[in-house]
């Protein structure tokens, strides 16, 4: 029995490809330097804590998932992340919803939760291959993170869908641009060589 992995072995560590870590390094300093602009506006109050406002976690998870989703390009990835995470929030929305009408309706809490969930659940599965843009993992995951504060769900969807944008277009356009004209530099540098 032959194993096609034998001659690669494992391997803790490996080296990324020439220039790779450079344009990583370059993100994490737009990430970081994006942290501290959100830190700095809450701190100072500017930002203000009720009503209309950018929440941290629908705002930065986007660049994760932008990330995450490699087999894509950064347009595909930006397309899906943004529909992706407004159909996951309006999903919990749904949910959320659903779970208010079937306890007022008399079923436990547990029952009124797990029932919409299972069918959220199996709408984003099983219409994915067909709409993969809009219901895809980022949607899944979007879901998820919303019910870490269930209760305010459908109060801070208006902020949530302005964070999950902002954090796309600011974000994600901006690390994918500072990737683009990394690549073109490299790229000039080695053909003048």
């Amino acid at each position: 029995m032959s194993n096609t992995n034998e001659n690669k072995g494992f391997k803790l560590l490996h080296k990324p490809p020439k220039g790779k870590l450079q344009a990583l390094v370059l993100v994490f300093l737009w990430i970081a330097l994006w942290n501290v602009v959100y830190e700095t506006v809450h701190i100072l109050g500017i930002m203000p804590h009720e009503g209309l406002r950018i929440v941290n976690w629908p705002f930065f998870i986007s660049v994760a998932i932008f990330f995450l989703q490699e087999e894509l390009s950064y347009k595909d990835r930006f397309l899906h992340t943004l529909c992706g995470g407004a159909v996951g929030l309006l999903l919990a929305a749904a949910v959320s919803l659903s779970v208010k009408a079937l306890t007022g309706a008399g079923l436990s809490y547990l029952a009124a939760v797990c029932i919409p969930l299972v069918f959220i659940i199996g709408l984003l599965i099983l219409t994915r291959p067909f709409i993969p843009m809009f219901f895809n993992d980022v949607g899944f995951v979007y879901l998820i993170c919303s019910f870490i504060q269930s209760d305010k769900i459908i109060p801070d969807l208006p902020s949530h869908m302005l964070s999950l944008v902002l954090g796309s277009i600011i974000l994600n356009l901006g690390a994918s641009g500072i990737i683009t004209l990394y690549k073109k530099s490299r790229a000039k540098k080695a053909t003048k060589k």
